[in-house]
């Protein structure tokens, strides 16, 4: 729990930079990456921690374990058939996340700041607080990944760890539909996207392509949707103006 209380203050912290210093929500983001990558560094002396046996009953499981839902035998031992808790932790935060976009009143308020800011701020929305409660939710679901990545590595080494992560997150949710100009996407777009990054990644292994152009291959992904969906606007966009035009 002090975990997430800390990058739910990191998030306010971010939020209010945005909002009442105004800096740029990436250099924001950037500068933070590049702070608290170094303070964990220095922390461990750069050195790889782990977490030993502390948490091998109780949260441990949750990061590596599984529900075992049947067992059968082999010539290598007892193989076991089951679902990895992170699923669950997963399929949970998509239906909170869900809910909460496209159910309540802040969902709908962050949906609209994130089509258009001004026009939001016009209709009576406190965009700034939007945004802050916005920078909070960012913060504490990415502490809630990192906190199951690093349950399931069991160590872990900051020079190194969840390096590029962002460049996943980042395809993962253009896949999936969401704009990268805000405003648009779902959440069951974003689970569409996450699958097949993984996708990509198992064909990456499969097809023996070299890690080296691991990166390569996720950039051109990025490219092609970002692509996309500027082609589907203007499309639309085009669309909407000759029907107005006949109207």
């Amino acid at each position: 729990m002090s975990v997430l209380g800390i990058a739910g203050c990191l998030g306010l912290l971010h939020g209010l930079l945005v909002t009442r210093v105004h800096l740029q929500p990436f250099v924001v983001t950037l500068c933070g990456l590049l702070i608290y990558r170094g303070i964990s560094r220095w922390l461990v002396d750069d050195n790889p921690v782990g977490f030993g046996i502390e948490y091998k009953e109780t949260l441990s499981p949750l990061g590596s374990g599984k529900l075992s839902l049947f067992e059968w035998g082999t010539a290598d031992g007892i193989q076991t058939f089951g679902i990895p808790y992170p699923l669950f932790v997963f399929l949970s935060a998509a239906v909170v996340a869900a809910i909460f976009l496209n159910l309540t009143i802040w969902g709908r308020y962050m949906l609209a700041l994130g089509s258009n800011e001004e026009a939001a701020r016009y209709s009576g929305i406190r965009t700034e607080r939007v945004t802050i409660l916005a920078y909070v939710i960012c913060t504490v679901s990415a502490a809630t990944g990192g906190i199951l990545f690093a349950l399931d590595s069991g160590s872990i080494s900051p020079s190194s760890f969840g390096n590029f992560y962002e460049l996943y997150a980042i395809a993962a949710a253009v896949l999936g539909g969401c704009s990268l100009r805000g405003g648009e996407g779902s959440i069951f777009g974003v689970i569409a996207g996450t699958a097949v990054m993984m996708l990509l990644n198992n064909l990456i292994l499969l097809l023996k392509i070299p890690d080296r152009l691991e990166f390569t291959i996720i950039g051109l992904v990025i490219l092609i949707g970002v692509t996309l969906d500027e082609t589907v606007r203007r499309v639309a966009a085009r669309r909407r103006a000759m029907k107005s035009a006949q109207n």
